[in-house]
């Protein structure tokens, strides 16, 4: 890990289009006094954020730490955490986050920490792997030591979080991964959180409107009553079925 001549650590936060940009952004403007109070000795933070695809091609952990740090030796960035709302696997489990203390390289996968105040559980685990980072134990090619705790935001009992397995031949040399039924149900609402499917109304709002308009005719009319009552089973599915199919396709 870089620090810059002039006692500025430069943390870039490199975050997938949409939804990850939004909250890198919106970190920003906080982040570097919060890391400052922090981290103490008297140490200076200057926040970047750059919206870029990073993920696209792969979900292979390795392959986007090694994309983050041909990226980051292109320019003057001393720490590099990147977001993305894809959620990884390594070994059969849910990535929560890479670190390489080496180079500085932190890779954050939001949907292991849920759906629900997002916002700031997203910026308690960047402060934390940035601290992670420029702290004096993350120093030195030998990587962090065995005795490194656990990331605080990341570790709780309604989220079971634990190191990982990393290669050797990695970028990476720390790895928080998430297990457990616990944990899975944790990365679905994340997922869910991070596909927003309340964007889609204003989009449905059309055929939520004829659906409407059907509802309080067929409430108010005996004919459809009626119509229906007389129809057999089979034909009643194969026009439930037909209209769903209209309202998706309109």
């Amino acid at each position: 890990m870089r620090v810059s001549s002039q006692g500025v650590t430069v943390v870039a936060l490199l975050a997938d289009p949409d939804a990850p940009t939004e909250i890198a952004q919106r970190m920003a403007r906080t982040l570097p006094a919060r890391l400052a109070d922090k981290s103490g000795q008297g140490r200076r933070f200057d926040v970047e954020v750059f919206s870029e695809p990073f993920t696209a091609g792969t979900e292979d952990p390795p392959a986007l730490m090694r994309r983050i740090m041909d990226r980051a030796r292109a320019e003057s960035w001393d720490i590099v955490v990147a977001l993305t709302d894809l959620p990884l696997h390594s070994h059969g489990r849910k990535l929560v986050v890479d670190l390489s203390h080496e180079h500085g390289l932190a890779l954050l996968s939001l949907p292991p920490l849920g759906g629900l105040r997002l916002q700031t559980r997203a910026r308690r685990a960047v402060e934390e792997a940035v601290l992670s980072l420029v702290g004096p134990r993350a120093t030195g090619a030998e990587g962090p030591p065995q005795s490194q705790p656990l990331l605080g935001p990341f570790v709780s009992r309604l989220a079971p979080v634990h190191p990982g397995q990393v290669g050797e031949e990695e970028t990476a040399d720390l790895r928080y991964v998430i297990s457990g039924p616990r944990g899975y149900l944790r990365v679905l609402v994340g997922m869910v959180r991070a596909n927003r499917p309340w964007r889609l109304v204003p989009g449905l709002s059309k055929a939520l409107a004829a659906a409407l308009a059907t509802g309080a005719v067929a409430t108010v009319n005996s004919t459809i009553w009626n119509l229906a009552e007389s129809l057999s089973a089979p034909r009643l599915v194969i026009a439930t079925v037909g209209s769903i199919a209209l309202m998706i396709g309109c």
